[in-house]
């Protein structure tokens, strides 16, 4: 199944708005466009997918745009056009091809019939290629609640709130009749010009039928998988009404086992390439078991941004990676380990705490996730107890009880789902591969992103330094290199305490704020038996 084999060639480099031509790839190659090139959504996945003996290629960083920039989406189908013969399989945002990216996807004017197009890209695709699987995905347009335009239209910087509420309580009235939600709806929208609210009704009206269009596609044939993930979602909404009309047409159309629709987005490149290369290389379905450190807090929660219980993204995420959950531990191939503190979580991002006091797992469960590893067995740990970041408890309590590079997975970074999928991923892509350096460093990656700097260093930056990071009293070259100053050497530290051989060389901010973060690593050790200096 081509574990621990050797490091596919790098992807020649391209420039920006030029047709990228087709270059030789190896046999074992899969096709891909993320949502946009932060490396934890593009080459991040990349380096999975090589643990596994495949190369994933994606277009280079710089032909994706830049978070409101769109990508130059002629120069990327013509890519996709050129390169599609060498590919054993794609995978595919429908939100870059279409619009530029995600973000953009929130704002860009172009009519619906330029972008009805500009889908006509996966008919042609599957005309040339009938024998090769195309995987694609599409978000449902996310809703925020906070009146910050940063990625979203310049109006939502004084209407967002209300435009959320005015969405959350009409859809909320819509289900349950609610005669205050009625009150509160109205209350909002009287709040917002009719300018803007025909605008945004008609962005979300648009980007639905796209969607819509691209489940046709499905039942003709032309995509074989397609995934709908929700967004940063709540409970109701405009994105929640899109959701039950999505479902009510995947039911209808009979394409319940093509279509899956949940929370999550930035995961879901992760996600499918795992599935495809499971698929292409003929694997049975990974069977994973699940165990909780709180299971009474698991069992309520209903993670932050999400639509529904936690439970049902776990379940929603491992079918996505092609998995099947097992109620008998004895038969399973992983064991998923979920971690929370309590039914709500923190949010490391909008300082929200824990509602109760942090504590750590307790002795029992530890010692049965070590006893589960001491009998062979494969374990993964998806982070819960807060959004945007790990629980350092969690981690120091873990690396006491079991050496951290043996792990199969651990992912602790935003959404509940984003944690989900990855990790699933990550396992996945790694069976019989858990000693290879490749996913060593991966997984050294993962801690340090996900737990060293998003639930630490990333905080000591914000409130530390305030004045320089939210007051906009710095350039990007002197953001990235306070952030490498101050994360580099404590995270190499960590990292080396904790046995893991890979460590920091090089900090990046692909979107020039604090809130992500890129990482390069490299071995603490050379081939040779030498401290790397790299």
């Amino acid at each position: 199944m081509g574990r621990g084999s050797a490091r596919p060639a790098e992807p020649a480099p391209t420039q920006r708005g030029a047709p990228v031509t087709a270059s030789p790839v190896a046999p074992r190659t899969l096709l891909g466009l993320p949502v946009d090139g932060r490396p934890v959504v593009r080459e991040q996945v990349q380096a999975l997918v090589q643990v596994a003996g495949w190369q994933l290629r994606l277009p280079e960083v710089a032909a994706l745009g830049h978070l409101r920039r769109p990508a130059d989406r002629d120069a990327l189908r013509l890519w996709l056009l050129d390169e599609a013969p060498a590919a054993a399989g794609l995978v595919l945002s429908l939100d870059m091809l279409l619009y530029g990216g995600l973000v953009p996807s929130r704002f860009i004017d172009d009519s619906p019939a330029a972008l009805a197009a500009r889908l006509e890209t996966l008919v042609e695709l599957k005309r040339r290629h009938p024998g090769t699987p195309l995987f694609a995905f599409a978000a449902t347009m996310r809703i925020s609640n906070n009146d910050v335009a940063e990625e979203e239209k310049p109006y939502w910087a004084a209407h967002g709130r209300q435009l959320w509420l005015w969405s959350h309580e009409l859809d909320r009235h819509a289900c349950t009749g609610d005669p205050e939600a009625l009150r509160a709806a109205a209350e909002a929208e009287a709040a917002i010009p009719e300018a803007v609210r025909a605008d945004y009704r008609a962005t979300r009206a648009r980007n639905h039928a796209l969607t819509l269009q691209a489940l046709e596609l499905v039942d003709q044939g032309v995509i074989d998988r397609l995934v709908l993930p929700q967004d940063d979602t709540a409970a109701h909404g405009f994105n929640i009404a899109e959701r039950r009309a999505l479902q009510q047409r995947v039911a209808a159309r009979g394409l319940s086992d093509r279509v899956l629709i949940y929370p999550g987005a930035d995961e879901v490149l992760h996600t499918l390439c795992a599935h495809l290369v499971a698929r292409l290389e003929q694997r049975p379905a990974l069977r994973v078991a699940i165990t909780a450190s709180d299971p009474a807090g698991l069992a309520q929660m209903q993670a932050r941004y999400e639509d529904r219980p936690v439970l049902q993204s776990v379940a929603a995420q491992v079918a996505a990676v092609g998995g099947r959950l097992v109620e008998d531990r004895r038969e399973a191939d992983l064991l998923l380990a979920v971690h929370t503190q309590g039914a709500v979580q923190g949010d490391w991002a909008m300082q929200i705490p824990l509602p109760l006091a942090s504590r750590g797992p307790g002795e029992p469960w530890l010692e049965e996730l070590a006893a589960w590893q001491r009998g062979g067995g494969a374990l993964a740990v998806a982070d819960l107890a807060y959004a945007n970041g790990g629980d350092p408890l969690l981690l120091e309590a873990l690396a006491a009880t079991l050496p951290l590079p043996s792990l199969a997975a651990y992912a602790g970074w935003n959404t509940a789902s984003n944690t989900l999928g990855s990790a699933l991923a990550q396992a996945v892509l790694a069976q019989g591969a858990l000693a290879t350096p490749a996913h060593q460093r991966n997984l050294a990656l993962r801690l340090a992103e996900d737990l060293l700097y998003q639930a630490v260093w990333r905080q000591v930056l914000r409130i530390g330094h305030e004045a320089v990071v939210r007051d906009g009293g710095h350039t990007p070259q002197s953001l990235r290199a306070l952030v490498a100053a101050l994360f580099t050497g404590p995270a190499n530290a960590w990292l080396q305490q904790h046995g893991l051989g890979w460590r920091v060389c090089e900090v990046s901010l692909p979107w020039d704020r604090s809130f992500e973060i890129g990482l390069r690593m490299a071995p603490t050790v050379s081939p040779e038996g030498e401290p790397s200096s790299a």
